[in-house]
């Protein structure tokens, strides 16, 4: 099996014309075969949902077949899986997508499969708690439209949020598995006060999770998440070195009225992603809900009273980033700077540097241009495969060191390793306030 760093300079055992990848520095040939990946997921096959899980996944994954039938390359259904058993190559680990991939599911061979792609450390999302949460969090129009549902919306919810709970259990079991590289995510629901929501997220992080997602379309703890009445609830998961992120999928609420994408441009197309929809519409605005929030958080100071914060937005894609930062600066610096000097010490974009990460869609956004155009963000944008989901495309690694070679070591130590430290830190670095 040859090298992460050879698979990463050379492809697929390829020599890699141009001479730019070569030019690369020791030190950064070391560091590729030692990434951090912010994005990963868990993708169990649908009939295997209730087995891994237990019995509310057991039932999703039967109400919500006639969907996953319909889904692409990311096939959550299908029986001929019989397990976690594909072989573990090179070929393998980087070209098959889906419930089929190597390490799919199994926590213990996807260590195996980390050492194929030179990953140190990875984030491991959710497959099944995706659809548990569209059950819990969406609304009746989600539920009919997307599902077919006619069940009561009381026990909809119930059912999403007994599977979301399935999900935390296993994400408490697998954290066990090795917390030093693999780091299951934990989903936390807004809660209906900041006392619940605190002591959901303690209890996780108390029975050994290591990060938590919250959902970007509802108000955390049912208040501004930069309200005061937060204020223990981002000191305890600083103090604890907790990574916060959001994920793609959490945008529900944001949203009141699904008629914004009923309309002839934005009709779904071929099904291949459960995350992000299937038209037009659903890709150009999922950014709006995290530019929501943490617009609330930078301007309300919640970085100031909480410098240590680490806050990750994942699968969201980085076009809006530099724009956004520039908005936020304008109004910060132009237009209210008198008003906001007791909440906010710095420019918004420089808290941004600091203290929140974003993973680029890896099959089409120029990331090179973006590093470019917002030298002052370089901190900000991080390495993710997305595996073994479609999205994360195939062979991703070469593809973006191709891309940003010309830019120098520096930024490549940056994309792939020393940016996503914030939220991927040593597991000594996260316990040392334990």
């Amino acid at each position: 099996m040859p090298s992460a760093t050879v698979r990463a300079v050379n492809g697929r055992g390829t020599a890699h014309q141009g001479g730019s990848v070569t030019d690369l520095s020791a030190e950064t040939l070391d560091l590729l075969d030692h990434t951090l990946d912010i994005d990963a997921h868990e993708m169990t096959p649908s009939h295997l949902w209730g087995e891994v899980f237990g019995a509310a996944a057991a039932r999703i994954a039967e109400l919500a077949e006639p969907v996953l039938k319909k889904t692409g390359a990311n096939d959550f259904y299908n029986p001929s899986v019989a397990g976690d058993l594909e072989e573990i190559t090179d070929e393998n680990v980087w070209n098959i997508r889906g419930s089929r991939a190597p390490g799919a599911f199994d926590m213990t061979r996807r260590i195996a499969v980390m050492d194929v792609m030179g990953v140190a450390r990875q984030f491991v999302f959710p497959s099944f708690a995706l659809f548990a949460n569209h059950l819990y969090a969406g609304n009746e129009a989600t539920h009919r439209d997307r599902y077919g549902l006619t069940l009561p919306e009381d026990e909809i919810r119930k059912l999403g949020l007994d599977g979301i709970t399935e999900y935390n259990d296993w994400v408490v079991r697998e954290s066990q598995v090795d917390p030093e590289r693999v780091r299951p995510v934990a989903y936390v629901s807004p809660g209906s006060s900041p006392e619940e929501l605190f002591e959901q997220t303690k209890d996780l992080i108390d029975r050994g999770v290591l990060a938590i997602n919250l959902p970007a379309g509802e108000p955390p703890g049912g208040r501004s998440p930069a309200s005061p009445d937060l204020d223990p609830y981002w000191q305890m998961l600083a103090d604890r070195n907790i990574a916060v992120l959001v994920h793609v999928g959490g945008e529900t609420g944001f949203v009141k009225s699904p008629d914004w994408s009923r309309a002839p441009a934005f009709k779904p197309g071929k099904v291949e992603s459960h995350e992000l929809g299937s038209e037009p519409f659903s890709f150009a605005t999922v950014s709006f809900p995290i530019c929501n929030y943490l617009t609330a958080m930078t301007l309300g100071g919640v970085f100031e009273r909480h410098p240590n914060l680490r806050f990750g937005a994942i699968e969201i894609g980085a076009g809006w980033l530099g724009p956004w930062a520039d908005n936020l600066d304008m109004w910060a610096r132009d237009v209210y700077a008198a008003r906001m000097k007791p909440f906010i010490s710095k420019l918004p974009s420089e808290y941004i540097a600091s203290n929140v990460r974003v993973t680029p869609f890896n099959n089409f956004e120029p990331v090179d241009k973006y590093l470019a155009a917002y030298p002052h963000l370089r901190t900000s944008y991080c390495w993710s495969t997305d595996y073994p989901h479609i999205e994360g495309g195939k062979d991703i690694k070469r593809k973006f060191l191709k891309m940003l070679a010309p830019m120098g070591d520096e930024v490549i130590q940056q994309f792939f390793v020393t940016n996503s430290e914030l939220l991927l830190p040593p597991l000594t670095e996260i316990r040392k306030n334990a």
